[in-house]
């Protein structure tokens, strides 16, 4: 019996809520701005450019020869390096041949840090020359920095992916 009046209050507070009320309700008409969107005419494409700009294809330049000459060296390391994680392989932790291996990878490693600042490089020409086409509604230069950036990335990731499987074989 307690549990009647319990009930019936619940049910006046959940009807309450259904009761109108006074006042000045907002209308559910659409509003302008929820109508049909209005088409416009694409703005014609802005100037396509084939060659970069000299100061800009200047540092391009050096940025892929920096990563060139460092991946070569990176190659030319390589064997060596290999060698010696080879002869570590099945070494004790700290052994003179362990920490020499890991001594070499630390080095491989330094040697691709110039590889990898060129990505950096080439990622902030990338930027700025995309702002520069922006502001001045041209395009093609960001895709002449983007085929480059390619080929350096592609150093970069062979020379990743070399590491860690030297590095996974001394486990």
């Amino acid at each position: 019996m307690k549990k009647l009046p319990v009930l019936l209050t619940l049910i006046a507070f959940t009807l309450s809520g259904c009761a109108m009320q006074q006042g000045d309700f907002p209308s559910l008409q659409k509003r302008p701005y929820e109508g049909e969107p209005v088409m416009t005419e694409p703005a014609a494409p802005g100037p396509v450019i084939s060659t970069l700009p000299a100061a800009v294809q200047n540092r391009l330049d050096a940025a892929v020869a920096k990563s060139r000459t460092a991946h070569e060296q990176f190659l030319a390391s390589l064997p060596t390096v290999g060698s010696r994680v080879g002869a570590a392989r099945r070494a004790a932790v700290s052994s003179e041949s362990w920490v020499v291996a890991h001594m070499e990878l630390a080095a491989l490693e330094m040697q691709r840090s110039p590889s990898v600042e060129a990505l950096a490089d080439i990622d902030a020409l990338y930027r700025e020359q995309l702002e520069r086409e922006t502001a001045e509604g041209q395009s093609g230069g960001a895709a002449l920095i983007a085929g480059q950036r390619e080929a350096v990335l592609a150093h970069v990731d062979r020379q990743q992916s070399e590491i860690d499987a030297m590095k996974n074989r001394l486990r």
